[in-house]
């Protein structure tokens, strides 16, 4: 089971990490930070510690992590990019509206478009996040002492709020596997992620912010549906 001060740590991590790497982003559009020199950056944790340290001060606090967990961070920083999301050398311009009301030309202009991308999602990566859904509910089972029917596990897939919350949960846990360094599927996160960060109509949800205490919530639900149904 997933304990409250490992997760409010990796959250944290999380967010310094993911913040660090839209400043990182946002230099390349700046042009202070080299393409190629933040693609290597960014794709290797040994490159990617060496340029942290040496760049420690400069970062924006919200993306500076403590010295003590640094290669934690620099595990996950390095992920990102087998994650499903990509950096773009050249990413050209995009018409902008304040709060996205008006699109004419009186009421718009155009602004560079985002560095830091996220890729499609390919049914691939879909059939990988529900095979890491379907491992979680089967460890989760056995926590009961159960062995789940393929017809219960159909059943527990299709109901949309336990749904929800066992992306949550199989995102949580490879979430902690990439901060030990440990390898997980491409694309596994962002598509896990997507099923409970975004809307039905595939928006992000706005003002969606992780947190250890929607973890946990996730946990306790999952654990109420398996004993109910021992």
């Amino acid at each position: 089971m997933f304990q409250p001060d490992a997760l409010e740590h990796a959250v944290g991590l999380q967010a310094r990490s993911y913040a660090l790497l839209r400043w990182m982003a946002d230099g390349i559009q700046r042009g202070f930070i080299a393409f190629d020199a933040a693609h290597a950056y960014a794709d290797d944790p040994r490159a990617a510690a060496a340029w942290i340290e040496r760049h420690y001060g400069e970062f924006p606090p919200d993306a500076r992590p403590q010295r003590e967990h640094l290669s934690e961070f620099c595990n996950l920083f390095a992920s990102y990019l087998s994650d499903g999301h990509r950096l773009v050398a050249e990413p050209g311009l995009r018409r902008y509206s304040p709060d996205a009301h008006c699109f004419c030309q009186m009421c718009s202009w155009f602004i560079h478009a985002p560095s830091l991308r996220s890729r499609p999602l390919s049914n691939g990566d879909q059939r990988r996040a529900d095979r890491r859904m379907r491992d979680c509910l089967d460890a989760l089972a056995l926590e009961h002492e159960r062995l789940l029917e393929e017809s219960e596990v159909s059943a527990l897939m299709r109901d949309a709020d336990l749904r929800e919350a066992l992306a949550l949960y199989a995102y949580t846990e490879t979430l902690l596997r990439r901060l030990q360094g440990w390898s997980v599927e491409n694309g596994v996160p962002l598509a896990l992620w997507r099923r409970f960060a975004w809307t039905a109509n595939s928006g992000p949800k706005r003002k969606f912010q992780l947190s250890a205490e929607a973890i946990l919530a996730a946990q306790r639900l999952l654990h109420e549906r398996l004993a109910a149904r021992a």
